[in-house]
């Protein structure tokens, strides 16, 4: 197989695949660079693939193997890497601009290491970024709260290498407890770090699958970690759940229907997946898929009645609720 540019994007992408843990098959794979073509229009066969997986084997010697009960492909040796050609101009500027971004979301150390790639990105770059320079101006705003930065390199580390670290955890209410955690997923929301996590038993023993449950724990109640070697089995399901922002296990709400005002529908797509939308004189009538019950009530009541319920008579009910708690409350002041 020649290796054209169109090829060393598509290895490319398949590599960060691999890499990310995403067991790529045909479908998922096929369906990450339909995500990545502009116009949504990309094709390739099975055998493509088939013969890019062979091509990573034979020409760079990847450590490539399936995995039957995920049903896709894997890297037996995470650390391995392939020499791939340089990146392109416009790859670059993206890789550049993603990590100056990233930067200022981690805590540190991470935050110093994604500096030094940024540089070294920049030292190997012969037309460097001034052409960039307002670009580079973007401004990622940092965690909310302050994440200690022991906890956090090891929280990192154990995620990015599938072991078990031992927490000590303050919740919002009652003692905090010591818990060895699987960290099977790492997410930033709403301006703070979460650990997509499942217990382990106090010996290590892990919980059967019929009742493990996922908890989103806020990295910055985290007091103290501690790496160990015991390995764990990423859950394919949770990592999806994470992609798909449900974070937290809050009670979904489906097909929520809401006649909005024009300041209402200005906002509205930065909170929600609008998969719907109708115009009815001055007003939009939009369907969201779905959303936790709490941020339709919270949307609702924040508009100011420029937003309006059309379905769900109990969140309407809760958002009244909420809306005579909130004047009862003004009133005794």
């Amino acid at each position: 197989m020649g290796t054209t540019k169109h090829n060393i994007r598509r290895l490319k992408r398949l590599l960060a695949m691999l890499k990310e843990n995403r067991y790529p098959n045909y479908p998922r794979f096929l369906a990450e660079m339909k995500r990545q073509d502009i116009a949504g229009a990309y094709n390739l066969s099975a055998r493509t693939l088939l013969r890019d997986i062979a091509f990573l084997k034979n020409e760079y010697r990847a450590p490539i193997e399936y995995d039957h009960e995920r049903r896709g492909y894997f890297l037996t040796d995470p650390d391995w890497s392939a020499d791939i050609p340089l990146l392109e101009d416009s790859e670059m500027r993206a890789a550049v601009l993603g990590a100056r971004l990233a930067e200022n979301l981690m805590p540190a150390p991470v935050k110093q290491e994604m500096r030094a790639a940024v540089d070294t990105l920049l030292a190997v770059n012969d037309k460097g970024m001034d052409e960039q320079t307002a670009l580079l101006s973007l401004v990622a705003l940092g965690s909310r709260a302050q994440v200690d930065e022991k906890v956090f390199r090891i929280v990192f580390d154990a995620w990015q290498k599938h072991r078990c670290v031992k927490i000590v955890y303050a919740p919002v209410a009652g003692p905090a407890t010591a818990r060895l955690i699987e960290p099977q997923a790492l997410a930033f929301y709403e301006g703070n770090w979460y650990i997509k996590a499942i217990s382990r038993t106090k010996d290590g023993k892990g919980i059967p699958k019929e009742k493990r449950r996922a908890a989103a724990l806020a990295l910055h109640r985290v007091r103290s970690a501690e790496g160990t070697t015991v390995a764990f089995e990423p859950d394919q399901s949770i990592i999806d759940a994470v992609n798909r922002r449900e974070i937290f296990d809050f009670p979904q709400v489906k097909d929520i229907r809401l006649r909005l005002g024009a300041e209402a529908r200005k906002f509205i797509g930065e909170e929600f997946d609008i998969t719907e939308e109708k115009h009815d004189g001055e007003y939009s009538i939009v369907r969201i898929a779905s959303a936790p019950a709490y941020r339709i009530v919270n949307y609702v009541l924040v508009e100011g009645g420029d937003a309006q319920l059309l379905n769900h008579p109990e969140l309407a009910a809760e958002v009244v609720k909420r809306a005579r708690g909130a004047i009862d409350a003004q009133k005794k002041r």
